[in-house]
């Protein structure tokens, strides 16, 4: 048993080196790289019940994947919770976070065209509608999501 015992705990124990091998081994050959940025634009209006989960999802997806994340928040003058939710939760997992207040969907529509015309070489630009049920299946662990 205690034979048994050891090749467990020594199995564990090369497994966890290998793992560490292999994070040094990529560390050195892409230090000269930049980690590539994810930048998701919400188009929010009165969505409270929704972004915590939305923001968490994406955290969780950016961690996993190795990208550094930054969100903006195209908000249509919401009257929830919507905005102090996003706030608590960018600063709970520190990403970037960027608000831009709007009083009208045509306002909304500008800003989306105008991030989407900015953006930079190594960063993927995702523009969510949460008003739009299409959308959400490019939020990740979404049943039929395509993430």
């Amino acid at each position: 048993m205690i034979t048994t015992l050891l090749w467990i705990v020594g199995c564990y124990g090369l497994a966890v080196a290998a793992v560490h091998l292999m994070h040094l081994l990529r560390r050195t050959l892409y230090k000269d790289q930049p980690t590539p940025w994810m930048h998701v634009v919400l188009v929010t209006h009165n969505d409270e019940r929704h972004m915590e989960w939305v923001i968490r999802a994406y955290c969780w997806f950016a961690w996993l994947k190795g990208r550094r994340l930054q969100f903006t928040i195209v908000d249509r003058h919401s009257r929830d919770a919507t905005l102090p939710i996003v706030m608590r939760m960018a600063s709970g997992y520190d990403v970037n976070c960027k608000v831009l207040d709007t009083h009208s969907v045509k306002e909304q529509e500008q800003a989306v065209i105008e991030l989407q015309e900015a953006k930079q070489a190594e960063e993927t630009v995702l523009v969510l509608h949460l008003s739009a049920r299409d959308d959400w299946r490019r939020i990740p662990y979404v049943v039929g999501g395509a993430m």
